[in-house]
């Protein structure tokens, strides 16, 4: 019988034979990220943070690095990854940088739609009371354009409440865009790298295996499709966006 590893080994060698789009590959994706236990118990302490309704500026302080923590717990549970770095460098401050060298890591790559030579990911975490506003954004498209240009193919922000102009649950369809998801759109025009934005509803899915890759997937895809919703909650395993002729087959 074969080990946990093992079985894991064969999946990602099937893996490299799938299409990103092929049905399979969702299931193959749980068993490259796999949730660190840890996670629950930094979850619920940003779970009360998100009860205050009037928090100190300590206790904003300590969200910040609490949603640090949870970042790097949360990558930290990709298969392959192997480099976790978090300093400031003689230009900006790095929250995170996470990379990977091993062949798991490819496979977790070629889901993502990442280069091979741009196999980097950066993550900022910001526990801003607000929606992150256009500055922040701007902030780390540069770093990625200029700083981490040869090694870094995908930005994530970890944020609470989301980022400007993005699609919120209930609104109607976007026809337009501006303010950060039209710098995202920008960027991605200019550069074919990615940056997404990961709010509250997001991070507390992140708990359960697979999910950080499901939702990193569907963040990624819709950059170039612009659907003008947000992204349906993860155990909607199947994404339906169809005209009433077409969803009633």
């Amino acid at each position: 019988m074969l080990s946990q590893s093992e079985l894991v080994e064969q999946l990602i060698k099937t893996l490299e034979l799938l299409d990103k789009d092929d049905p399979a590959s969702d299931k193959l994706a749980s068993y490259l990220y796999i949730a660190d236990q840890k996670l629950a118990e930094y979850l619920a302490k940003l779970q009360e943070f998100t009860l205050l309704k009037n928090p100190t500026q300590v206790q904003s302080r300590n969200a910040g690095e609490l949603l640090e923590q949870i970042a790097y717990l949360v990558f930290r549970g990709l298969m392959g990854s192997t480099s976790f770095k978090s300093f400031q460098s003689a230009g900006p401050q790095y929250d995170l940088l996470i990379s990977g060298d091993q062949h798991n890591w490819l496979a977790v790559c070629k889901l993502l739609y990442l280069r091979e030579n741009q196999r980097g990911i950066v993550i900022e975490a910001k526990a801003t009371k607000d929606a992150l506003p256009d500055k922040h954004f701007a902030r780390l498209c540069s770093i990625m354009e200029l700083n981490l240009s040869n090694t870094v193919g995908l930005g994530v922000f970890f944020t609470l409440k989301g980022a400007t102009g993005f699609p919120k649950s209930g609104d109607p369809r976007q026809r337009s865009i501006s303010n950060c998801r039209l710098r995202q759109v920008i960027f991605h025009a200019k550069t074919q790298k990615t940056i997404v934005v990961l709010d509250q509803n997001d991070i507390f899915e992140l708990s359960k295996n697979g999910t950080l890759i499901e939702i990193l997937v569907r963040k990624i895809r819709d950059v170039s499709e612009l659907s003008g919703l947000p992204n349906p909650p993860i155990e909607e395993t199947k994404e339906i966006d169809l005209p009433e002729h077409l969803k009633y087959l």
